[in-house]
């Protein structure tokens, strides 16, 4: 056949003006959906009773789903699938149907801890905190403490430029750095702290836990964290950053009803000796409270 010929069939074959399109049908995974939406649900529904305390670490809990198989068989497409049914009702398949939660927003936050993906436990942790910046405003228990673990292991290394580099920025914004400094700036005014707030980290800290230990007014919300002091105190490595998601969840715990945002994590990938390898087993025992 001639290239004249080629062309000939090619138009023969070839669609009319409408052209062609495609829709998108997620099938066969709402079994999955549906123990998703169930967990969900019973998580807003423990942590919304008014007998919940955010600070027991003992009570039981069943806050984790895991699904498991052979590679291909879509795992990975499944938890791209639930980010994105979270994150935007509208983008749920039709055939899921609508959850049971009355709630309003729900803030998905996918970490992959693949080998692959190189994955640290640092980078979990900004990355949840990255994430829960949308809320616009400061979590200053669980900031004061980043802020000094940060200072400690990135000296001379900025936030933002870490954030930048690691596609946080990208993705979430720059507003975790601001929040930080907002948070340290109201530490600072309210201990009556002279000079700027990049100068006053290491005296704000001090003068916090002592605030903290002698129960002072100008304190008092934050000494609602029993834990706080302690860990403030505890010397700023991996191993004590391993314990700073505590203060998270005790902020998140504390917002006003509009602004809480319950979370889905996603551990896509990881194998129980990766995740003992990203979160140090090596435990400091803290400072019982006085």
């Amino acid at each position: 056949m001639d290239v004249a010929g080629g062309r000939d069939l090619r138009a023969l074959f070839s669609t009319n003006d409408r052209g062609l399109t495609a829709q998108e049908a997620f099938t066969n995974r709402q079994a999955q959906w549906e123990l998703v939406a169930a967990a969900l649900t019973e998580h807003l529904r423990r942590t919304s009773a008014p007998g919940f305390n955010v600070e027991d670490l003992e009570a039981p809990r069943h806050n984790v789903l895991v699904f498991h198989g052979v590679g291909g068989i879509g795992k990975t497409t499944l938890s791209r699938k639930l980010e994105a049914t979270l994150a935007d009702a509208g983008r749920r398949p039709a055939q899921w149907g609508e959850p049971a939660w009355q709630t309003g927003r729900i803030l998905p936050v996918r970490i992959d801890l693949a080998r692959s993906a190189g994955t640290d436990f640092e980078q979990i942790v900004l990355t949840i905190r990255a994430a829960l910046a949308r809320i616009g405003r400061p979590l200053p228990a669980f900031d004061l403490a980043l802020r000094r673990y940060w200072d400690a292991n990135h000296p001379g290394e900025p936030l933002e430029e870490y954030m930048r580099r690691g596609g946080l920025a990208s993705k979430f914004g720059q507003a975790l750095p601001q929040q930080m400094q907002s948070a340290l700036a109201d530490v600072a005014q309210t201990l009556l702290l002279p000079g700027t707030v990049g100068s006053v980290v290491g005296q704000a800290n001090g003068a916090l836990v002592r605030a903290l230990r002698e129960r002072r007014q100008t304190v008092r919300a934050l000494a609602a964290c029993t834990r706080l002091a302690d860990l403030l105190e505890a010397e700023p490595d991996l191993d004590t950053l391993s314990y700073y998601p505590h203060l998270l969840a005790w902020e998140l715990a504390r917002l006003p009803t509009g602004k809480r945002v319950p979370q889905w994590l996603d551990g896509e990938q990881a194998t129980r000796d990766r995740w003992r390898q990203l979160v140090t087993t090596r435990r400091t025992r803290l400072r019982s409270q006085p």
